[in-house]
């Protein structure tokens, strides 16, 4: 059912990773397990990362949590993020994980969410061809994913409702009731003028129980999400490389 490189920051994180690692075997997910700190081995994070063959990567650490977004910028990867908690009930290391820069999407989860985290790397090692597009059509950011969806030719369609053979990207505002579905679903929370950011980073450690979450007004990191996520036979790889070679080099998008 293919292959999950595990990788967290400390060993005294092993309450959450003990748990991902167990519920991947069970799926029949074979797994690599590793501890390591980015912030005090970073050469050795990313001698893991490039040696590793795993379709997914998940990681995850507490406080500053570096360690996801660092494995992001090195990997075409699905990477899903575990924020694990620490200060500020898990907050701060959950904002480090999901506000990721544009081209190097993280996928969240809530703060301590193994169970989360296991359930949608086993969603993610499906095979997808398409994307649906769940949200206000008119709005940017569903507009610049779809925008970012269409240069790389994905197949994607809008939808009112999770569809259960696509990636779903669904755009929503906090004040919105969000269900437990089973679909794959990547939320991107929309802070919109009159929103107070401070409020919705709140509001973002209540919602992110479930789904997989990229950061605020972030359609481009949900939209290049999907497209790793799809990218199962590495047919898209080249052109991933050459859209965050753009980006660096200021490239309009």
């Amino acid at each position: 059912m293919g292959k999950a490189l595990i990788i967290f920051g400390s060993a005294s994180d092993k309450r959450v990773y003990s748990v991902i690692e167990a519920g991947l075997k069970k799926a029949g997910v074979a797994t690599e397990m590793q501890v390591c700190s980015v912030h005090r081995n970073g050469s050795q994070v990313s001698e893991i990362v490039d040696a590793s063959d795993a379709d997914i990567i998940i990681a995850g650490a507490g406080l500053s949590a570096a360690l996801p977004g660092v494995i992001a910028s090195r990997s075409l990867k699905p990477v899903i993020g575990v924020p694990v908690g620490a200060a500020y009930q898990g907050l701060d290391a959950l904002l480090s994980i999901s506000q990721m820069p544009k081209g190097y999407p993280v996928l969240c989860v809530g703060v301590d969410s193994a169970a989360m985290a296991t359930a949608n790397a086993v969603k993610i090692l499906k095979s997808y061809r398409a994307v649906a597009l769940i949200g206000d059509q008119n709005n940017e950011q569903l507009a610049a994913a779809r925008k970012v969806i269409e240069l790389f030719g994905i197949d994607h369609r809008f939808a009112y409702s999770p569809v259960p053979d696509a990636v779903n990207l669904a755009f929503v505002c906090f004040d919105e009731p969000l269900e437990k579905r089973d679909e794959l679903i990547v939320y991107c929370p929309l802070l919109l003028q009159e929103d107070n950011a401070a409020d919705a980073a709140l509001s973002l450690l209540k919602h992110s129980d479930h789904g997989l979450w990229v950061g605020l007004n972030s359609g481009v990191n949900a939209a290049l999400a999907a497209i790793e996520i799809i990218n199962e036979q590495d047919m898209l790889t080249e052109q991933l490389v050459l859209y965050r070679e753009q980006l660096k080099a200021g490239g309009k998008r």
